[in-house]
């Protein structure tokens, strides 16, 4: 039986949501990064870390001290302290809305493949799951463009799953985070 892990991106500076922080905005009477790790929850996966730019408590979490060094550098930060596993869900704290169903459909189609990446309309959306074949290339990153090049290098075998809208629904404002509605 395979064994995942999650790394939880919830380093970002947030700057467009304004002065509170959007990760502990309150959304259906809970915070934002609570939804999203009360979905990884209900799922038997080895580690969920959190990387965050400051201590959380109630979280298992590593601190990024390279805040300037962009999401690449969280992600690489993340894999490079998960202990060992088959695969690891990347996973964007401001997205609220995503279902377990949908980490297990992926756990699911990653047998024959290194990515799986699920796509609405054509467009690419989180959490992205990615074999151990991956992690030395993760391990490597840094920048703002997290894992896209590694999508696009055509050297790992893809699988597109296409589903809901939800996976493209971030928070970046307070109208973001106003129009989202908790299924």
């Amino acid at each position: 039986m395979k064994r995942f892990s999650a790394v939880v991106l919830a380093a970002g500076a947030s700057r467009r949501f304004g002065e509170d922080d959007k990760l502990c905005a309150d959304l259906d009477g809970k915070a934002v990064i609570s939804h999203v790790l009360d979905g990884l929850a209900v799922l038997d996966l080895g580690e969920v870390l959190v990387v965050v730019r400051a201590p959380m408590e109630g979280m298992n979490y590593i601190v990024n001290l390279r805040l300037e060094a962009g999401m690449g550098h969280s992600l690489a930060l993340g894999v490079a302290a998960l202990k060992p596993c088959d695969g690891a869900f990347i996973v964007l704290a401001d997205m609220p809305l995503i279902v377990p169903d949908l980490y297990r459909e992926m756990a699911d189609a990653l047998p024959g493949h290194d990515i799986v990446v699920p796509v609405h309309n054509g467009q690419n959306g989180h959490p992205v799951l990615f074999s151990f074949t991956c992690f030395d290339d993760l391990r490597r990153l840094s920048g703002d463009h997290g894992a896209r090049d590694l999508l696009r290098s055509g050297r790992y075998r893809l699988r597109h799953i296409e589903t809901g809208g939800f996976i493209l629904a971030d928070i970046d404002t307070p109208e973001d985070l106003n129009r989202l509605k908790i299924p």
